[in-house]
């Protein structure tokens, strides 16, 4: 039979079955005397087999094997150790796919609830979108803007543990310790501009209230002694951190509040 025939009987196209050809699923046919190929059935039983294979999701680079297997006592040991690596990895990529459908239903159901599309815990997500809504002065939402950045970037790069989220939620979730926040980044932005010199007392009095209110976050979660215990801040790593906030009074606060922290060493200035 010609290659339209063969191409007509298993349901594909003869494109297909040159694609095989070069794949060396199929072995090249004789050829007539006018240069046509010249198909039999066992052409059309082997094509049946790749198709058959393909179809039940065996990537093509694999089929040879697998055909040989089904077809070879000799291989025929082979054949559950491939079938059951296909299998195992298609169980992993069905892992990976319910993971992303379970985050883009959870998408979706904050949308249509009116909660903030965040990967923040939804309660979080929510306090931290409230304090940013609330707010009229524009230099005080930009703080809270980027603190809500920085929550988002904890969660996303997953080194923080649900400890620390639920004791935010639960500080911002209390009306006095939430104005108490509200007051501090109100502080903060007032720093902005001003000379870290003429402002040191406010500097050190407000990294000391903003230690205090961070030392209540992290008092549950033992993150901060994971910090103090693993991580070495050198002058080097100082320098990034603080180029985050790149107004030199309020960089001088974080600074602070790193030392006191014990994030950093208390005589670390970065020049």
């Amino acid at each position: 039979m010609r290659i339209s025939d063969m191409a007509q009987a298993a349901g594909t196209t003869p494109r297909t079955i040159r694609h095989y050809h070069r794949l060396g699923l199929l072995d090249e046919p004789r050829r007539l005397a006018n240069g046509y190929r010249e198909y039999d059935m066992a052409d059309l039983v082997r094509l049946m087999r790749v198709r058959w294979l393909a179809g039940a999701g065996v990537p093509l680079g694999s089929v040879a094997s697998i055909v040989a297997a089904t077809t070879d006592t000799a291989a025929a040991d082979d054949l559950e150790a491939d079938l059951t690596a296909l299998i195992d990895t298609i169980d992993a990529e069905r892992r990976v796919l319910d993971a992303k459908r379970a985050r883009l239903q959870q998408m979706l159901d904050a949308h249509r609830c009116g909660r903030p599309v965040s990967p923040l815990p939804p309660d979080l997500a929510t306090a931290l979108a409230d304090l940013v809504a609330a707010e009229d002065d524009p230099t005080v939402r930009s703080e809270f803007e980027r603190e809500r950045d920085a929550w988002e970037l904890v969660a996303i790069s997953g080194a923080a543990p649900e400890e620390l989220f639920e004791s935010a939620t639960r500080l911002l979730s209390d009306p006095d310790a939430r104005e108490r926040m509200v007051t501090l980044y109100r502080r903060f932005a007032a720093l902005r501009g001003s000379d870290p010199e003429r402002s040191a007392s406010e500097v050190e009095t407000l990294s000391e209230a903003i230690t205090d209110a961070m030392r209540a976050v992290f008092l549950e979660s033992g993150l901060l002694e994971q910090w103090q215990s693993e991580v070495h801040v050198d002058h080097n790593s100082v320098m990034p951190m603080t180029e985050l906030v790149p107004d030199p009074a309020q960089a001088a606060v974080v600074l602070r509040v790193m030392q006191r922290l014990d994030l950093v060493p208390q005589t670390e200035v970065p020049s």
